[in-house]
């Protein structure tokens, strides 16, 4: 398996093409619907990947080397307080490339970015009590559940929970 890399302004049309195919695929686990999401525009994504303390790690298919398939951002808390934190977002793995451990080594590379980061202790995230296998991941890369906010997201008038988890990194 290829590793994982970081991304970069030239890689969010990618990102872009990627995001659209998941919220899509499962608009249960995102925010974010098509239309409204920041994260599907390609001037939006050129600057975040340009961006300090944050970043998103992406695994590209082995067949077709311009393919992204793979993905996780993590970004770090910019306010003085919560300086130590950072969050996972976004994170999501093609259908046709699950089962061959993508979303860890993405989830692996993302954590590592931020170890790199001084002073950042802890990593959140939240994943759709809807997504059980996504959930599985974030635990077998050390994350624990510490709560589920119920009713988080409402699609077509049907509540889903969202899981609470954190990666103590000290």
């Amino acid at each position: 398996m290829r590793s994982p890399r970081l991304l970069t302004p030239e890689d969010a049309d990618a990102f872009c093409e990627l995001r659209r195919r998941a919220l899509v695929d499962t608009p249960w686990a995102f925010i974010g619907a098509p239309g409204d999401d920041p994260a599907s525009n390609p001037v939006h994504m050129k600057e975040y990947l340009a961006g300090l303390e944050q970043c998103v790690a992406g695994m590209f298919d082995p067949d077709e080397p311009a393919k992204l398939v793979s993905v996780a951002g993590i970004s770090r808390v910019d306010r003085v307080k919560a300086r130590h934190r950072a969050y996972v977002w976004g994170v999501y793995t093609d259908p046709a490339h699950r089962g061959r451990g993508y979303g860890k080594a993405v989830m692996r590379a993302a954590i590592d970015v931020a170890r790199s980061w001084d002073g950042v202790e802890v990593i959140g995230l939240s994943a759709s009590a809807n997504s059980p296998d996504a959930v599985a991941v974030y635990q077998a890369c050390g994350f624990a559940v510490w709560g589920v906010e119920k009713d988080a997201i409402r699609l077509d008038a049907k509540p889903y929970d969202e899981v609470y988890m954190q990666l103590d990194l000290m």
